[in-house]
């Protein structure tokens, strides 16, 4: 799976491929909150400057948290209850 943001609007969309990578499955699109991705006010050591970042994605009325650790080809979707409270996202 894999998502991108367009360059003029805070769309995320994200595409679901086969095992091959050959096509695609699946494709959505969400929203995105503000204009930047987010930034915790105390990150956990380890992680390189401006790392962990997220990027807050509503699809379909559900909202996740998408999570990079840094630069790569990797995300993840947290469902930390303190990166939810410190980034103002409810979780439902």
């Amino acid at each position: 799976m894999d998502y991108y943001v367009g360059i003029n609007n805070r769309k995320a969309v994200f595409k679901l491929y086969d095992n091959n990578r050959l096509f695609y499955l699946m494709k959505i699109t969400g929203l995105q909150r503000g204009r930047h991705p987010l930034e915790l006010k105390n990150p956990p050591a380890g992680f390189p400057k401006h790392y962990p970042s997220y990027e807050v994605i509503t699809v379909d009325g559900i909202t996740e948290i998408i999570e990079h650790r840094k630069m790569e080809p990797i995300f993840y979707v947290t469902d930390d209850p303190a990166i939810w409270k410190e980034l103002e996202v409810r979780q439902q």
